[in-house]
């Protein structure tokens, strides 16, 4: 019998940077750089975030609901300070995590030592095809 995937490698607080990207997939429209925060709430994970995206202050608060086995997922559900609210997945298999979130999906690697991830998201672009449209690097804070 397969033991449930933990949360516990994105559990901690994160330096966040990365970049936004233009439709075309490769030019950097804007900078992003701020903190993520994961965090044990009893058997759920509330991932925080707090970041500036060009010149503005973002905001979003995730939960991450218990493994699901059924589904083999977990669960989450996404509030931004603009008053968004997105459901998503994530699953993880040897190490690397993979979040779908409506149209747009990220692969996040979590480096061997714990002390750093690195993601890319990608959506879908004008003609339909997937582009790259962030690169987040996160660094652990001790």
């Amino acid at each position: 019998m397969t033991e449930n995937p933990t949360m516990h490698p994105l559990i901690g607080e994160w330096r966040t940077r990365g970049e936004i990207f233009a439709e075309d997939g490769r030019t950097v429209e804007s900078e992003l750089e701020g903190s993520d925060v994961y965090e044990w709430l009893g058997p759920t994970v509330v991932h925080h975030v707090d970041v500036m995206v060009g010149g503005t202050h973002t905001r979003a608060l995730e939960v991450f609901e218990p493994f699901d086995p059924e589904r083999g997922v977990f669960p989450t559900r996404a509030y931004d300070d603009q008053g968004g609210a997105e459901d998503a997945t994530a699953t993880v298999r040897d190490g690397v995590w993979t979040f779908v979130a409506g149209d747009a999906e990220a692969t996040l690697t979590v480096a061997g030592d714990g002390a750093s991830m690195q993601a890319e998201w990608t959506a879908p672009g004008p003609d339909d095809e997937r582009r790259l449209w962030m690169r987040l690097h996160f660094t652990r804070r001790a």
